[in-house]
């Protein structure tokens, strides 16, 4: 955990460097994120509550249909012994103006869980009938728990002045052996507010839930504000 740590700092560290030399050549955008919520849920588990944790990731366009994307996140729970790393590297590929695929690589590392360190592989397909709806629907095989996580998702955004918007995602899971879980996993979603402050620095208030399907004990909701930076 403290090597991944180490990577996400010196990651952080080197993006200006890499900045100048790409951003001539090469369309780029970086976005670093902080925040703190009231519980954690991933994939229909609780992990943690009170937590702290911080996100950055980058977005490469390559060419007019293809985009690479790449970051990582380290999560720590306010006074007890959870924590999470992780980093991921993803593409994305326009098959037409309002459909796209996604592949996705990450690997996650935890401290005090349930969960098993892994790696995870994705794959994802996209719809989006206008520029407020999407649907999409993924598949993921985890090497931790060497079992399968599908999922079903929608999302909205309503824009409410220049400066602000709202939006809301929710969508169903299932899993096969994943955990010992096999069947539907739990109904989830989360609503956010986001306020630009200005075009690089907003803040996002959000509130998130997962009512669980199978046993109907581990229902979870919860709340937290994320400050995001872009570049």
């Amino acid at each position: 955990m403290k090597r991944l740590s180490g990577i996400l700092l010196s990651a952080t560290m080197a993006i200006p460097s890499l900045r100048a030399e790409l951003e001539d050549d090469i369309p780029l955008g970086i976005e670093a994120v902080t925040g703190i919520r009231s519980g954690y849920v991933y994939r229909g588990f609780d992990l943690g509550d009170a937590l702290m944790d911080v996100h950055l990731q980058t977005e490469i366009i390559l060419q007019g249909n293809l985009t690479l994307g790449a970051g990582g996140w380290f999560a720590t729970e306010v006074g007890d012994e959870f924590t999470e790393g992780a980093a991921f590297l993803g593409i994305r590929y326009d098959l037409r103006e309002n459909l796209a695929a996604g592949f996705t690589t990450s690997y996650h590392a935890y401290g005090d869980s349930l969960l098993e360190d892994g790696i995870d592989l994705g794959a994802s397909l996209t719809w989006y009938p206008d520029r407020s709806w999407d649907l999409g629907a993924a598949v993921h095989v985890d090497s931790g728990s060497d079992g399968w996580y599908f999922q079903i998702e929608g999302g909205w955004t309503q824009p409410l002045s220049d400066d602000a918007f709202f939006s809301l995602t929710g969508g169903i899971s299932a899993v096969n052996d994943y955990y010992s879980r096999s069947g539907f996993n739990d109904l989830y979603g989360r609503a956010s507010l986001t306020y630009n402050i200005n075009s690089m620095l907003s803040l996002t208030p959000f509130l998130g839930w997962s009512f669980e399907l199978v046993d109907g004990d581990g229902d979870e909701i919860y709340g937290g504000l994320w400050f995001e930076v872009s570049f």
